[in-house]
């Protein structure tokens, strides 16, 4: 057995043993997006619902486990944990989405806050320090329990009925509208604003990854609270992270927040001319998502539904009636 005396090697080692970790972790690593929610059951119940986006090579998890966190005077109390079990797989834009819900659990009335953390971030993100593969990928939820009987209103966050485009083209105006991804099904008012790359979660808060470049240095990056919109014009191709925060409004009041974490791949344009096809060749369609096109002085060139052609693999597509526009490869 050899014994390290001195506090130098002690410290190289330990730094060691970190680094190695932390690669391990940075491999293993496949959640590129997530978002957390809650839907109110009855008067006593609720059901958390999770969303994450796995690359290909991820490994679906059957059950995940949420913190819970009891809120009082803006303090938390960690109070137990929830376990969410896997529901659907679907395929969007080249990554899975893979949906998870708890059973229904009684939660009196209150402040709460429900936390996923998963060990690291997917190690090709750009915009991270050296480090990132390190950094943990954080999302969670402030969630207001109200009393559930007439003429109250039960309280449910926002949900995510359609996801996130992810594949978005370099030097083309991005367009992201949340009002047509989102659904908020007591009628309250949403606020989206950019948020940080969360790296943790303590007792005051969520913590940023301070050492993490903003999105905006890889182009025009711009939120407007109120109409729900994302407006970006990436500059450069790659993987990129993101944050926002949804809002929720009831009264003038904030009843909730929710901390959303998303991933962008930027492929570079190779825009052609328009392609007519027969009526025949329609059937070949394998439509994904319907999105909107802006030039770069921000004009809106198309909106309607994109998606992929099989004769044309690995080829982003939109399409108005039977006439097609060859838009990007994919990687």
């Amino acid at each position: 057995m050899v014994f390290i005396k001195s506090s130098f090697w002690r410290s190289l080692a330990l730094g060691l043993v970190l680094t190695a970790s932390m690669a391990r972790q940075g491999q293993a690593s496949h959640i590129l997006s997530g978002y957390l929610g809650v839907v109110q059951t009855s008067n006593d119940s609720v059901r958390l619902q999770m969303s994450l986006y796995l690359d290909t090579m991820g490994l679906i998890s059957p059950q995940l486990t949420v913190e819970r966190w009891d809120l009082v005077g803006g303090n938390g109390q960690l109070n137990g944990s929830v376990d969410l079990i896997q529901q659907s797989v679907t395929t969007f834009q080249g990554v899975r989405i893979v949906a998870y819900l708890s059973p229904s659990m009684y939660l009196a009335s209150g402040q709460y806050r429900f936390v996923y953390k998963h060990c690291c971030r997917n190690p090709l993100v750009m915009n991270m320090p050296t480090l990132a593969p390190a950094f943990p990928f954080v999302i969670g939820t402030d969630y207001n329990k109200v009393p559930f009987m007439p003429p109250t209103t039960p309280s449910n966050t926002p949900l995510f009925t359609s996801p996130v485009p992810f594949n978005l083209l370099e030097d083309t105006v991005q367009l992201l509208s949340f009002g047509s991804y989102l659904t908020e099904p007591d009628g309250d008012s949403l606020v989206v604003e950019v948020d940080s790359i969360l790296i943790d979660h303590g007792t005051s808060g969520f913590v940023a990854a301070s050492m993490a470049t903003a999105l905006s240095a890889w182009g025009p990056y711009l939120v407007g609270p109120s109409t729900l919109i994302v407006l970006w014009r990436p500059d450069s191709s790659g993987l990129y992270a993101a944050g926002w925060r949804i809002k929720e409004f009831r009264n003038g009041q904030v009843i909730g927040i929710q901390r959303v974490q998303h991933h962008f791949r930027v492929v570079k344009s190779f825009a052609t001319s328009l392609i007519d096809l027969g009526r025949d060749e329609i059937s070949t369609w394998d439509p994904e998502s319907q999105g909107d096109y802006y030039n770069l002085n921000g004009q809106l060139i198309f909106s309607g539904v994109w998606g992929k052609d099989r004769r044309y693999d690995g080829v982003l597509l939109i399409r108005q009636g039977s006439r097609f526009w060859k838009k990007a490869w994919l990687p």
